[in-house]
């Protein structure tokens, strides 16, 4: 398991309900970072937050649509009130 030393950090993850950002939300997790899954399923973002607090890791699920301005910014005021400023942004929202 590679450990990428993240500890103390916060990653967001767009798309990380599913596929490669889902990967990439347990991945950093797994290296100690506190993770803001994003994306529009709010189910499948929940879904991959949970997993990482039943692992022992500091999570949050954050639906919204990146294509919509405003609910972004509302997105990260939410994930930076729950898991501190945001260190790190992972894009992979997309179809």
């Amino acid at each position: 398991m590679v450990d990428f030393g993240l500890g103390g950090r916060v990653l967001a993850v767009t798309g990380g309900g599913s596929g490669i950002g889902r990967a990439t939300a347990l991945l950093a997790a797994r290296s100690g970072a506190a993770v803001g899954v994003c994306d529009r399923n709010a189910e499948a973002a929940g879904s991959v937050a949970g997993e990482i607090v039943a692992a022992g890791g500091k999570a949050v699920a954050l639906a919204f649509d990146v294509v919509d301005e405003a609910a972004t910014e509302a997105a990260f005021d939410t994930c930076e009130a729950a898991l501190g400023p945001v260190d790190f942004l992972v894009a992979c929202a997309g179809i």
